[in-house]
């Protein structure tokens, strides 16, 4: 049994730890190698990566911008902080659309 962070992992799970474990910011590993090295489909690909996150702690940063997209083992702030920013401009702005529908649907006049 090949273990991840102390705890037991699938083959699967484990090549896609180790191709991620060996990418960097600069050369993230693509979701199309991962789904050519395990046979797993994309959504299952992202699944692992969460389960990679939450369930082993693992510190997986994700890109994705143009050319320059996939998954990188974090080692910096930096690392961290091209996974952290675009994630929370992503939720300042889930968070604006919620307040505006709502704000809609209270005052919205339909004139009949």
């Amino acid at each position: 049994m090949i273990l991840i962070n102390g705890i037991p992992a699938s083959k699967e799970l484990v090549t896609i730890f180790s191709m991620v474990k060996g990418a960097t910011l600069e050369n993230p590993v693509k979701t199309k190698d991962l789904k050519r090295a395990t046979g797993l489909s994309e959504r299952s690909i992202r699944i692992a990566i969460n389960r990679l996150r939450f369930d082993y702690n693992a510190p997986i940063g994700s890109l994705r911008d143009g050319n320059l997209n996939g998954y990188y083992f974090i080692t910096t702030i930096g690392d961290l902080d091209a996974t952290r920013y675009p994630i929370q401009s992503q939720i300042r702005e889930e968070s604006r659309l919620i307040n505006k529908l709502v704000d809609n649907f209270l005052t919205w006049n339909e004139e009949e």
